[in-house]
């Protein structure tokens, strides 16, 4: 199927595209463990690392799980039983989220969300969010899309734990809904090591979906990121911790603040390295060619009307003349003048 789609999105007034700098996203999730004032702290290393927004999630656990399996998680996996206990405790409450975003605001940093299901959507609707994350874990779920298509306010859809076909699916329904979207290319495993991290497919689906690709990351180190976007993510998600030993799900395949600011450091210092598609020698460059590039010399006399030989030329550096690329189209020409040994070469000595 051909997939011509729009290769841009705008969020809070950035434009993210490939033309444009990497769109950087903090994840705080739920690394705050319920604290607002961890959540602050959090989104002032934000803040000073330079991102561009800070996300947050959203759950009403009443909506996606079974009553009997809330009242009683050992009756599922432990697994879930684990992670149902740490949900119940992490949550944010309406309040609790108003005065997130109100800090955000002052921090001047743009606030972000990602809703596990519909009545979150509405809750954050109130917060008036400017886009919706969709968690790899619902790429797959039409329901929460669609309601959020309505909104007209764009996605980032992760794509992790899921198979190109579905993949697939999800674009053209997404498409179908004439809704603005950007795909992040994710592995789920918490830490990912690198040699699951299929880098390579961000190219590819930049090609085959011709929307914004972009990369959410959960490695420990930040190198994959860095590489992620010097391949053409236009998106950078990671997950962020004051301390990767503190309680929580997430804290391990989180960035400390150092690594965090480093990371953001290193894809601006990629940004401004990867410059322009055109060759053109710098003033450095050419100030280096003078004193180590090479010319083509008379290496004896040569009298005007002389053939041009192996003879009478050389190479040599500096370059102050005709360049050697001309060495052999010289040989056997007529000089046009009176050449003393040790000149450099020009092209109006040729006849």
């Amino acid at each position: 199927m051909e997939y011509s789609y729009q290769n841009k999105i705008v969020i809070d007034g950035n434009t993210i595209g490939y033309d444009k700098p990497c769109y950087i996203i903090a994840e705080i999730g739920i690394n705050h463990n319920g604290n607002i004032v961890l959540a602050k702290k959090l989104i002032d290393v934000a803040v000073g690392a330079g991102a561009n927004a800070v996300k947050f999630q959203k759950r009403d656990l009443e909506s996606i799980y079974q009553q009997e399996i809330l009242k009683t998680p050992s009756l599922d996996s432990q697994g879930t039983e684990i992670l149902i206990d740490v949900l119940k405790n992490v949550e944010f409450n309406e309040d609790d989220f108003q005065e997130i975003v109100n800090y955000c605001k002052e921090r001047e940093i743009t606030f972000l969300c990602t809703p596990w299901d519909i009545p979150s959507v509405n809750f954050l609707e109130k917060l008036d969010v400017p886009a919706y994350k969709i968690a790899s874990a619902d790429l797959t779920n039409f329901p929460l899309i669609a309601h959020i298509s309505k909104l007209n306010k764009p996605m980032i859809i992760s794509t992790g734990m899921s198979e190109m076909e579905e993949i697939e699916r999800t674009v053209d329904f997404v498409k179908e809904k004439n809704a603005a979207f950007s795909l992040l290319h994710c592995n789920s495993t918490y830490p990912s090591p690198p040699e699951l991290l299929n880098l390579s497919l961000i190219p590819v689906l930049r090609e085959k979906f011709n929307v914004p690709i972009g990369y959410s990351g959960h490695e420990s180190s930040i190198l994959p990121s860095i590489t992620a976007a010097n391949m053409g993510a236009v998106i950078i998600e990671r997950h962020i911790t004051l301390d990767k030993t503190m309680e929580g799900l997430d804290q391990a395949a989180s960035l400390n603040p150092d690594e965090f600011k480093e990371l953001i450091q290193k894809v601006r210092e990629s940004e401004t390295a990867r410059g322009t598609p055109i060759k053109q020698m710098t003033r450095g460059e050419t100030l280096q060619r003078e004193v180590l590039g090479k010319s083509i010399i008379c290496s004896n006399d040569i009298k005007k009307d002389e053939l041009f030989s192996e003879q009478n030329i050389v190479i040599k550096t500096p370059a102050r003349g005709l360049s050697p690329q001309y060495y052999f189209e010289l040989i056997g020409k007529k000089s046009s003048r009176d050449i003393k040994k040790g000149d450099y070469l020009q092209t109006d000595d040729i006849e």
